[in-house]
């Protein structure tokens, strides 16, 4: 029965997109922008819900509950920084990105860039996307391990049929229906997401028994529920920990092409307001689903990161569960399809149009889209088989990166006219650099020495940022 829910998902899901496509043949012209961004022509509300959407995964369901889940209630700093985070992005970059964009007729962050900073050869551009290729292959591993564990724990499937059944889910909704349909698709999972990670903790609430259960169970595994820090050093650490994520939201490009793709850019404050909501309810819920579990199973569970799984499968019949786990799905698919879309958005315009063909026509370009979807989900798909790091981990390298790399690029690009080409050159260097290297070579030395937990976030960002003006400085003549 669980089969039947997650097939009358899917069907929902599969007839929206072929119904915006079928929309889009008759209608909408079949250009390359509309392919990339809609043509610029999405609804308010539908970017709103496709950016939080595009922006919580499996992470949301798998990682975040394990996180509290495991290590108490100070991990919630983590949604308190994402939402932090969110509510500045959306009120410093959204609108200038997207009046931007269109200024200087690009459709990618690499071909801004590029333009913004009159870049001719093109150096910019590739070492953008040479990161976005890196960091997104990482991002795309944590959703595939996401389905992956789905498949196991609920079907008792092979790992690497769970992966494979969302490289094809993924690849199908990008080549069917673009921009658009992810956008239509997105924004009837957000509204199906919400209701599911509501649901779920509020019924297991009432099921442990309440508070006095959930405080007994605490106790007895030791696990702390304080949310506020008890030391300097603890404070500092905390505080670190929650800047690390808010900063991600300023270069993660999956989410950043939502705000290019919105018809009235006076519309956003709207949308702000509608995505900030949304993304606060959910992961209030999320997180109480990790305190909850404490108290819901007996003994800890080993994988912790199945802890919302776990919970669904004992609370519900197996039809109810089907539907609530789509949700799971649903989540991941509209995270992997966002990140796929930008993946595939700079294999055509940064490579094809700018290295290999120019003067390339728009059916050329589509085509190049299409060809480039089926190539980097077969390759993604190949990455997602490492089964020894956590969803978290992925999660964080990923964002971590964008953070480092993209994020004060996109800051100064829109509001500094002191950083020339060169400066945008030493930014990306220093930013992806450090986020590459820092937890391998430095984190942990680091932190023996201060006893501070500084992820790579902190150097990346700040190192980038002067190495933008320092190069743009000394080369300004």
């Amino acid at each position: 029965m669980i089969l039947v829910g997650f097939f009358v998902y899917f069907l929902v899901v599969g007839f929206i997109a072929a119904a915006v496509y079928f929309y889009n043949k008759r209608h909408v012209k079949n250009s390359y922008s509309e392919v990339i961004l809609g043509g610029r022509s999405v609804h308010y509300i539908l970017t709103a819900l496709s950016a939080q959407a595009s922006d919580m995964s499996d992470w949301l369901f798998m990682a975040f509950p394990a996180a509290i889940y495991g290590g108490g209630l100070i991990n919630a700093w983590i949604g308190i920084g994402l939402i932090f985070g969110m509510f500045v992005t959306w009120h410093f970059i959204a609108a200038p990105l997207r009046i931007q964009t269109e200024k200087y007729n690009a459709v990618t962050l690499s071909s801004f860039f590029e333009k913004r900073f009159q870049d001719s050869v093109g150096i910019i551009r590739i070492t953008s996307a040479l990161l976005s290729i890196i960091f997104f292959s990482v991002y795309l591993a944590a959703g595939m391990k996401g389905f992956g564990f789905l498949a196991q724990s609920v079907f008792h499937l092979p790992y690497e049929f769970g992966t494979f059944f969302a490289t094809f889910c993924v690849l199908f909704y990008i080549t069917l229906g673009g921009y658009r349909a992810l956008a239509w698709i997105d924004c009837f999972q957000a509204i199906f997401l919400l209701l599911i990670v509501c649901i779920v903790p509020s019924v297991a609430f009432f099921r442990v028994g309440g508070i006095v259960a959930i405080k007994n169970a605490v106790s007895l595994y030791n696990i702390s529920v304080r949310f506020f820090p008890t030391s300097i050093i603890e404070w500092i650490n905390t505080i670190i920990m929650a800047c690390s994520w808010s900063v991600g939201y300023f270069g993660t490009p999956h989410i950043l092409t939502k705000f290019m793709g919105i018809n009235d850019v006076k519309k956003m404050k709207k949308a702000q307001y509608i995505g900030m909501v949304w993304q606060s309810l959910v992961l209030f819920a999320a997180g109480m689903s990790g305190i909850i579990g404490i108290a819901y199973f007996p003994v800890l569970l080993i994988n912790k990161e199945l802890i919302f799984i776990e919970m669904v499968l004992d609370l519900f019949s197996s039809l109810i569960a089907g539907f609530v786990l789509s949700a799971v799905a649903g989540a991941t698919l509209s995270v992997m399809t966002a990140q796929m879309l930008v993946l595939v958005s700079v294999m055509t315009e940064d490579f094809y149009r700018f290295f290999i063909k120019p003067e390339a026509t728009e059916q050329d370009l589509v085509f190049v889209y299409r060809l480039s979807v089926v190539v980097i989900s077969m390759l993604s798909f190949l990455v997602s088989l490492e089964k020894n790091a956590t969803i978290q981990s992925f999660v964080s390298y990923a964002w971590i990166g964008f953070g480092c790399s993209f994020g004060p690029l996109v800051l100064l690009s829109l509001y500094s006219k002191e950083i020339n080409k060169y400066g945008a050159y030493a930014m990306l260097f220093i930013g992806g650099l450090v986020a590459t290297f820092w937890r391998l070579c430095f984190q942990k030395a680091v932190t023996d020495a201060t006893g501070l937990s500084i992820s790579a976030v902190v150097p990346g960002f700040f190192l980038s940022i002067l190495a933008g003006y320092f190069m743009s400085y000394i080369t300004k003549k």
